[in-house]
């Protein structure tokens, strides 16, 4: 085959290649997963407001109504001795940031109002959970070095090229 001072030139440059290709040409050496995880929470919030006496904000006169009542000073109602009476109608729109609310009648008040809004809050959470692992130091390689072949009658020194399994001891 050859002396050693023939090899070691051969054994450097095989092993620079070798280290070369490993650290350019394979995959990352860990692995990040991502999962991402949506929660959506939402919650309804009814509240009371009472408003008290609200005042009216416009007034309109309408048309107004006719009954019929008996004539003053009649001790017997007869059919036809009617008076017809008109009533004031008036429609009022009472109005603020949480109603509005239009009335008719004749002297219409309104004592008191009750209003339940609904407030929806939505709160939504993205979780993102990442799951960093090193990938396995066993693996199957083309290998190159220089070694004693102790298989034969002659253990001495020789280089060689093959494919081995291997364990990795120092990553870089």
């Amino acid at each position: 085959m050859g002396t050693l001072k023939e090899w070691l030139p051969c054994a450097v440059l095989a092993f620079v290649v070798g280290a070369g290709l490993t650290r350019y040409c394979s995959e990352p050496r860990t692995e990040v997963r991502e999962t991402v995880r949506t929660d959506t929470l939402t919650v309804v919030r009814v509240d009371t407001v009472v408003v008290e006496k609200p005042a009216p904000v416009k007034v309109v006169e309408k048309e107004p109504v006719y009954i019929q009542v008996p004539v003053p000073g009649d001790t017997v109602f007869l059919p036809g001795d009617t008076l017809a009476v008109p009533v004031p109608i008036r429609q009022y729109s009472f109005r603020d940031s949480l109603y509005a609310l239009d009335v008719s009648g004749f002297n219409v008040t309104l004592d008191r109002l009750e209003v339940y809004p609904r407030t929806i809050y939505k709160t939504i959470a993205n979780t993102v959970e990442r799951t960093v692992t090193d990938k396995k130091r066993w693996g199957i390689g083309l290998q190159a070095g220089y070694g004693y072949n102790f298989g034969s009658s002659s253990a001495r020194p020789a280089p060689y090229v093959g494919i081995g399994v291997q364990y990795s001891l120092w990553r870089f």
